[in-house]
């Protein structure tokens, strides 16, 4: 009896250090990415900076495009415990769609660089401009393979992993906003994002392979032709997943002033504090999801149990933010102490995606492609048109505002499949 207390006590200080290790390097990724955004806007102009957040929708936005098909089947891999019925593990998977997706990604980026130097020669008063979104362009494959590893860690609710990830980014563009000189030109920022990329990209890379296990066999065996094909039937669910999620930033970087542009980033990027610590907080995905034996199957009593806690617990951290809206953006300075419409609305999306997830998960597992599409497709296109429509006279509201149906209406969605699958 004194070995086995021995032995739990010496397991709940194990988890007890584990518990206070993961809140101190979720801090420490919410205090650099706070810092990060306060330093590239107290370094740049408001309308310097609205290009400078161009870059980040260009780069994240083509990269969400690229990667959505594997980052569909990978989490549908995980999430369904697909390796212990077709014998692929997760690790051998995500190394050969991670490759693909990369060199997919590398062509794009290629065919970009062309079209860029065409039109540096064609065009040369665009030549400032180019050279600003040169470094942007040549990110392109980091960011898509460090995006499609984090999810890829999120779907096994390794969400540290991202945090950590974003380390690598943030820590560059501070470290370029602080000992830059005064008046060094945008394309500074620039090459630090690309820098801060390609460290996000190995951090991300390391990541998955301590998460990921797999013998170098497995990662050199060709995936089946059936995977293959399974992969590109989410192409069209993945290209409308992009658009859902950057549609409307692509409309407000094209149709707005910069000016619009940097507010919307600061308000975001703030807001986005949710997903630093939310995750910890929300209990309802098991930890022990790769050394689960069967398929994670919930039944309507447990899914209802698991979308009361994530509201729950969403609640709870989004309500204080709310409060504290003026106070966290006045940190910032003019002109974006004014933007508190813009923030709550974001952190209400933060909410929605939060409460939501179970319900995502759920339906990742049960995957209805009909339906999953139809969700996805008019989610996209009603935000698109809604930011468009609105854009010209309301700016970044109408973004938040269309990110905000687009969040309502996939976290409904998925509620109502979710509970449609778990009622049979």
């Amino acid at each position: 009896m004194t070995d086995s207390a021995a032995v739990r006590g010496s397991g709940a200080a194990s988890a007890g250090h584990s518990w206070m290790w993961e809140l101190l390097l979720r801090a420490l990724g919410a205090a650099l990415h706070m810092a990060a955004t306060w330093a590239v806007i107290r370094a740049l102009t408001p309308d310097e900076a609205g290009v400078f957040f161009s870059g980040f929708v260009i780069a994240l936005g083509l990269s969400t495009l690229l990667r959505g098909k594997y980052e569909i089947y990978m989490a549908q891999h995980i999430i369904a415990r697909r390796s212990f019925a077709n014998g692929i593990s997760d690790g051998a998977l995500l190394m050969q769609l991670a490759r693909r997706m990369l060199l997919r990604s590398t062509l794009v980026c290629g065919v970009l660089l062309v079209v860029t130097a065409d039109l540096d020669i064609q065009a040369p008063q665009l030549q400032e401009v180019l050279q600003t979104y040169f470094p942007f362009v040549l990110a392109l494959p980091f960011v898509s393979l460090s995006s499609l590893l984090g999810e890829a860690l999120r779907a096994a609710n390794r969400t540290l992993g991202i945090v950590v990830t974003a380390y690598a980014l943030n820590l560059s563009v501070l470290l370029v906003a602080l000992l830059a000189p005064p008046d060094a030109d945008l394309v500074v920022y620039s090459w630090a994002f690309l820098l801060g990329s390609f460290g996000a990209a190995a951090v991300a890379t390391g990541l998955a392979w301590y998460a990921f296990p797999s013998t170098p066999a497995e990662r050199r065996r060709p995936i089946s032709r059936e995977i293959l094909h399974e992969v590109d039937a989410r192409e069209l669910i993945g290209l409308a997943r992009g658009i859902l999620l950057w549609g409307p930033l692509c409309v407000l970087a094209i149709w707005a002033p910069p000016l619009q542009m940097a507010r919307y980033a600061v308000a975001a990027r703030t807001a986005l504090i949710v997903d630093f610590f939310l995750p910890a907080l929300n209990l309802t995905g098991c930890r022990e999801t790769l050394r689960a034996s069967r398929p994670a199957q919930a039944s309507r009593r447990a899914l209802m149990a698991q979308l009361a806690a994530s509201l729950t617990y969403s609640s709870a951290l989004v309500i204080p933010l709310l409060l504290l809206a003026p106070d966290t953006l006045r940190i910032f300075g003019e002109p974006y102490t004014d933007q508190v419409a813009i923030y709550a609305v974001l952190l209400v999306v933060q909410w929605a995606n939060g409460a939501g997830r179970p319900a995502v998960r759920q339906a990742v597992i049960a995957w209805d492609a009909r339906r999953i599409g139809i969700a996805l497709g008019s989610g996209a296109i009603a935000v698109v048109l809604l930011c468009a429509l609105g854009v010209a006279a309301y700016g970044a509201v109408a973004a938040a505002v269309a990110s905000l149906v687009g969040a309502l209406i996939v976290n409904g969605r998925a509620i109502e499949l979710a509970l449609r699958q778990t009622a049979k």
